[in-house]
């Protein structure tokens, strides 16, 4: 595969892609200048290198552009340096956290100036670049806007669709931080947020010596923002260039005359960026490159050489269905075979049980009447022949009651004959 037309091919187009596409060595230290230090602050007040605006509280790992549960704030650091370089990169990692409903955005800039105001704690009309981090529309996204010092992108019915380049992004509340990087280079403008592409475009040319800056605001449900870093790394001096190029809408007019010349006197200023250090940075990464090709290409032929293995287990595996299938359709019949005995022997069981039932019923019926006409035979027999004459128990009574009543007065009349004897 190594000598294969292919090969080189891709070699070829991966040397076309790295002198089109900025390089900046990953290695290199961030500028100090546009950086935020280990640790932020010494003092808890002032951060070195950088202008501080509005309610910041500074810490030594962090700073609150707004603090928690605080509303109607806004807060701001810039550098005090500008940004010279041709190719940069900027990193930070930021949380924001607060009520169920978002209550504020976080915005990254460079720009000509650096000053409060109603954009998220920075001035409108502004000259330069603005990435928005916020809610509006119902859900957390990140755009991109340009604005050449003429827009007021306050007054704006839908600010959200004048953004040349957005995606969605869950960042509040989610526990953690949330990570950002910027590049910038001639005709590049890239940002990816926790490690995947969030947008780029190709049709933006970004002037030189311009601040960096990260402000925020917190409206009626206040949300916090902290930034725990800030760096900076960079190649190449640029050039000075006007304003910065705004991206043309199919419905809207652009905000300045374009000049003739413009792309001319670009490619001019991208042909004098290519520095022997930066060729160098570009032949390494070619290695690279290919380094990755020659490991792609041993775990292709690897793969090619699993290829016979695959059959045998795919021969095998369609055994082992064959087998099952065999398996599952006797388990079947064999389940159906019982289950029609099953219900034979229940219904014969059933049919005798029944037959025992009846049987029982019948003798239970047979004693019941037997008894029942019995009964009252015997009890008239046996008044009759062993109970005494109804005449005798009358005779009995009459004679008692006689005996009482003599008694009774010949007890009286002695108590009347009874004289007591006093002393």
């Amino acid at each position: 595969m190594r000598g294969s037309p292919l090969y080189y091919g891709v070699l070829g187009v991966i040397a076309l892609l790295g002198t089109c596409v900025p390089v900046v060595a990953t290695d290199q230290p961030p500028n100090p200048s546009l950086s935020l230090g280990t640790p932020i602050s010494r003092d808890k007040n002032t951060i070195p290198e950088w202008d501080k605006l509005g309610a910041v509280t500074v810490e030594a790992d962090r700073v609150f552009l707004t603090a928690p549960g605080e509303k109607g704030q806004s807060g701001a650091i810039w550098t005090l340096n500008t940004n010279s370089y041709a190719t940069w990169v900027t990193e930070l990692t930021f949380r924001a956290s607060g009520g169920e409903r978002p209550g504020g955005g976080l915005a990254i800039w460079y720009t000509a100036q650096k000053e409060q105001g109603p954009i998220y704690g920075s001035r409108d009309f502004w000259d330069g670049l603005g990435i928005f981090i916020d809610s509006m529309g119902g859900q957390g996204n990140v755009r991109g806007h340009l604005n050449d010092g003429t827009i007021n992108y306050a007054t704006l019915p839908e600010p959200q669709t004048q953004a040349f380049a957005q995606c969605l992004l869950r960042y509040r509340n989610t526990g953690s931080m949330v990570s950002l990087r910027l590049t910038v280079g001639p005709r590049l403008l890239q940002v990816e947020v926790d490690g995947r592409l969030c947008f780029e475009t190709n049709k933006i040319a970004l002037p030189p010596n311009y601040y960096l800056g990260v402000s925020a605001a917190s409206y009626d449900n206040p949300d916090s923002f902290e930034l725990f870093s800030f760096k900076t790394t960079g190649s190449g001096v640029a050039q000075s260039n006007p304003r910065p190029t705004l991206p043309t809408r199919s419905d809207q007019q652009p905000t300045r005359e374009k000049r003739p010349d413009h792309d001319e006197k670009s490619a001019e200023t991208i042909k004098e960026l290519v520095s022997s250090d930066r060729l160098l940075a570009l032949q390494r990464t070619a290695e690279s490159n290919v380094e990755k090709i020659n490991s792609l290409s041993d775990e292709v032929e690897s793969l090619h050489s699993l290829k016979p293995l695959l059959e045998r287990l795919d021969q095998r595996l369609g055994r082992i269905e064959s087998v099952v299938s065999r398996t599952e359709a006797q388990f079947h019949g064999a389940t159906a075979n019982m289950h029609e005995s099953t219900k034979q022997n229940i219904a014969a069981e059933i049919t005798r049980l029944t037959e025992k039932l009846d049987a029982v019923d019948r003798v239970i019926r047979e004693h019941t009447s037997s008894l029942i006409g019995t009964i009252p035979v015997t009890i008239h027999d046996a008044v009759k022949k062993g109970g005494p004459s109804i005449w005798a128990a009358a005779f009995v009574f009459i004679a008692i009651q006689a005996g009482l009543a003599i008694g009774y007065l010949i007890y009286k009349k002695r108590r009347a004959d009874y004289h007591p004897k006093y002393l």
